[in-house]
Parts: C-alpha cells; sequence; structure tokens
C-alpha cells in the first residue's frame, strides 16, 4: 500500500503541468553560478539587465563553441569582489579569455556595489548549497504549481515566465507584458544613487589589470526601450559617450548596437526572450570580430 501511493505521489508529480517559474530549479540556478569550479573562455559580468538579458549557448556559436558564462546577478555591481569572482573562473592564460561588461546605468550605482544578492548566494551554508545543487532537483515534481495554473495554456498564465539555464542565462518573458513597468521603479531606484566617477575609476583600473593579464575586455550598455534610456540618461549620471571614451582609453573595447531599440522589453528593462537571443548573436558576432582582428 505505502509502494503504491509513492508511485502515485509521484506520477502525479512527473505528469503535472511545469509551473511558469521553478522555484528549486531557481534555487539550485543560483548556487550552481555562485559555487561552481567551471572554468569559461569568455565571462559577461552585470546585473539583472544582463542575467535575463545574454544566452551564453547563442554567443558561444559566433565563437566557435568558446566556454561562456553569463555572471549577472540582481542589482550586480561592477567592483573588485565580482572581479575577483571572474577572474578566478577563466580558463588558463594560455586560452582565449575575455571579460565582457554589461554597463547598465544601475550597476554602476553605490547600491549596486553592496552585491547583495550575489553575497546572499555566496554567504549560504555549504549543507544547503549542496542540497540546492544536487539533492533538491530530484523532487522538483514537487514544485507547487497554483491551481489557476492547472487548467490554462502556458502562454496565458499572468506572471513572470523563467527557464533557469545551466549557462547563467534565464530564458524570461511576463504576462502581460508591460513595457512601461519599470519607469516608475528607476525614477526611485536612482533617488540619491547615482552614477559616480569612483565607481568608474574602478573599472577602467579593472580594464588595465586584465589587459595587461591579456585579458580582452568587453563593454556595451544592453538595449531597454527608448523611454528607459531617455529616463537614465536624464536621472542617473550615465553618460555614455563619456564612458566609452575613457573605457577604450584605458584599454577595453566598446560594442556598438545599432538597431537596439528593435528589440523588445517585457517590463521597460529587461528582454523578452527572443530579442535576448537575437541581441546574444549580435554581441557574439561583435566579439568575434574583435577577436580575429
Amino acid at each position: 500500500m505505502v509502494g503504491f501511493t509513492v508511485a502515485l505521489v509521484y506520477l502525479a508529480g512527473v505528469f503535472k503541468p511545469k509551473p511558469i517559474s521553478s522555484t528549486i530549479q531557481k534555487e539550485k540556478f543560483w548556487a550552481d553560478k555562485t559555487h561552481s569550479s567551471s572554468k569559461y573562455n569568455i565571462i559577461f559580468i552585470g546585473d539583472s539587465r544582463l542575467y535575463r538579458g545574454i544566452d551564453p549557448k547563442t554567443v558561444s556559436k559566433s565563437l566557435n563553441g568558446l566556454k561562456v558564462l553569463n555572471f549577472g546577478y540582481s542589482s550586480g555591481g561592477h567592483n573588485k569582489v565580482i572581479f575577483e569572482e571572474v577572474s578566478e573562473r577563466f580558463v588558463g592564460s594560455d586560452k582565449i579569455r575575455a571579460a565582457v561588461l554589461v554597463l547598465s546605468p544601475y550597476s554602476l550605482t553605490p547600491k549596486a556595489q553592496e552585491n547583495s544578492h550575489f553575497n546572499q548566494e555566496k554567504e549560504r551554508n555549504k549543507k544547503d548549497v549542496f542540497s540546492r545543487r544536487y539533492i533538491a532537483p530530484f523532487f522538483d515534481f514537487f514544485d507547487p504549481v497554483k491551481p489557476s495554473e492547472i487548467f490554462q495554456s502556458n502562454d496565458t498564465i499572468q506572471g513572470y515566465h523563467e527557464v533557469f539555464k545551466p549557462n547563467g542565462w534565464v530564458e524570461s518573458y511576463k504576462v502581460p507584458s508591460n513595457p512601461n513597468y519599470a519607469l516608475k521603479v528607476y525614477v526611485n531606484d536612482f533617488k540619491d544613487n547615482l552614477v559616480n566617477r569612483e565607481i568608474l575609476d574602478v573599472v577602467y583600473n579593472q580594464v588595465r589589470e586584465w589587459r595587461e593579464q591579456g585579458v580582452r575586455v568587453f563593454g556595451f550598455r544592453i538595449p531597454t526601450t527608448r523611454k528607459m534610456e531617455r529616463l537614465e540618461d536624464s536621472i542617473s549620471g550615465y553618460n555614455e559617450k563619456e564612458i566609452r571614451r575613457n573605457f577604450e582609453k584605458a584599454g577595453g573595447e566598446w560594442i556598438d548596437i545599432d538597431d537596439r531599440y528593435r528589440y523588445t522589453s517585457y517590463d521597460g528593462s529587461h528582454l523578452e526572450k527572443s530579442s535576448a537571443v537575437r541581441v546574444s548573436k549580435k554581441i557574439g558576432n561583435e566579439i568575434q570580430k574583435q577577436l580575429n582582428k
């Protein structure tokens, strides 16, 4: 009887609808990203616009199969803590190595330098990390599903739809989509929290340091929406032309996304999954062009 009950529970879990965002897969995703000892040729660094906006698999296809990691975190900042973590994940110096900085305005603010999301994952106790990485995924059929999700087609269920990829990308979209949603959020995010010279100097110094070590360094501003870009340019202290000039002066290579208003954002900040793939292909191709020079 017990065996029958266990089998019934297992089958119910296997055949029930998948949640639009799996809690178990999400926890494994962040534990793997933070604690994996894998090595990579190309590592992207940035905030949630990065981890939702760049697909390493697509980038890798443009780079002859080089190993690519998306090392983005929520509200992630560009600072020495993150740079040191990235340096530890590079392959040996006899191989191609490149850091790609996704320089969004928020990632260059004082609040982003707190690394709250990264530190939360980094400081988890070892037992919890082990469980999230190696044990809990075997029981993802217990992932909770709301009753309303059982009888709806997946594309009509309201909320954030997320697929957590092992390369650090979160394939995302939102129902309903609202490309103006984040505008009010970012007005508050930049209050007493502006891009400043001290943070940028840390970035430029790291570019120089990596270049001395033979690491190529690329940078770009990831697409959002025209309204969001105008808002950030007006209130955040972000000056793209000046940042690009100083980044290149330090030895970095800037990537232009000349068609950046042709991508779709589901909330005004983050790219919808198909746009993320398209911009990833663009970035991969541009990096390959530079590596070929």
